[in-house]
């Protein structure tokens, strides 16, 4: 196997062919660089240089392979000053559950990454429990769910506060007077499928009423939620964030239910082993310092 220092003692001897410098300016004994140089050409198969009148003298094998490497060399002691001279730099790979990775996330990211053009953001969507589990096995570096999650594996933190709507896109179910929920245990009721946060804290609230109370239609997704709450009798239970612009088109309608008041947590989640570096720690810190701003003005009512 090729190493770094090898690679450094090649070069450094094709620029200064005298082995006694080359040992001096790299703080070694000339035994070590020609040992260095000789387990470098037994790797490649190749010897670089010739051995003459006991000197070491670049061969064609050796001007090919400066010719490869030299630039290569070159980027990695450019990349190892950037890291050492700007912190903010790295690729983060960000996991979250729908309603924040839809309407949170992507001004967040749009910001962070506008101030800081090092850094580059990958986002994965999924429900809290698949954001948990690539958290689980190291697949991503941070998560935002839309519901605590057990494990032993994992720290959280509360991002911030969410408010669910029971909405329904049927005017006949519009009313301006509080509904009491007894009066839709009977509704058809869709929801989002098993390991959805919104899903958990919804039926959480609901648990008095488990008897009498079940899913009409599970889809995959928020916005296939909504793409069928048309449909008469249909309702369901989402986050403000995620259905404000339906509700200020007209689109869809806020059924007020009395003493319910559906509020959850959103937190950041991370594995209790995970390396917090500059820039991941700048990125949570900006996170939780814009939370509110966006969140306020995603669920904003005209």
């Amino acid at each position: 196997m090729v190493t770094l220092r090898q690679l450094e003692l090649f070069l450094s001897l094709v620029k200064t062919p005298h082995l006694s410098q080359v040992a001096k300016d790299h703080g070694l004994t000339q035994s070590a660089v020609s040992m260095s140089i000789k387990a470098l050409e037994e790797t490649l198969g190749k010897p670089l240089f010739d051995r003459i009148h006991k000197r070491l003298v670049v061969n064609e094998n050796g001007r090919y392979f400066y010719r490869m490497v030299d630039p290569l060399v070159f980027s990695l002691r450019e990349s190892e000053m950037m890291f050492r001279d700007q912190d903010l730099l790295g690729d983060i790979k960000v996991g979250a559950s729908s309603s924040i990775a839809n309407y949170i996330l992507p001004q967040i990211i749009y910001e962070f990454a506008e101030k800081y053009g090092g850094v580059r953001l990958e986002k994965i969507t999924g429900n809290t429990e698949e954001i948990a589990k690539l958290i689980e096995v190291g697949d991503v570096d941070i998560g935002f769910v839309e519901a605590d999650y057990n494990s032993s594996e994992i720290e959280r933190e509360v991002l911030g506060l969410d408010e669910l709507y029971v909405v329904t896109g049927d005017k006949d179910l519009v009313r301006e007077a509080e509904y009491n929920m007894e009066e839709l245990l009977s509704k058809r009721w869709i929801f989002r499928e098993e390991g959805s946060g919104t899903r958990e804290v919804f039926l959480y609230y609901m648990e008095k009423y488990k008897k009498r109370f079940k899913p009409f239609l599970e889809v995959g997704h928020t916005e296939a939620v909504k793409s069928v709450l048309q449909n008469k009798g249909a309702v369901s239970c989402l986050s403000r964030i995620s259905v404000m612009n339906e509700l200020n088109a007209g689109q869809l309608f806020r059924l007020r239910i009395k003493d319910f008041k559906f509020t959850r947590s959103f937190y950041t989640i991370w594995h209790k082993n995970k390396y917090f570096s500059s820039v991941l720690k700048k990125f949570l810190y900006y996170t939780k310092e814009r939370y509110e701003t966006v969140y306020e003005r995603q669920s904003h009512i005209h």
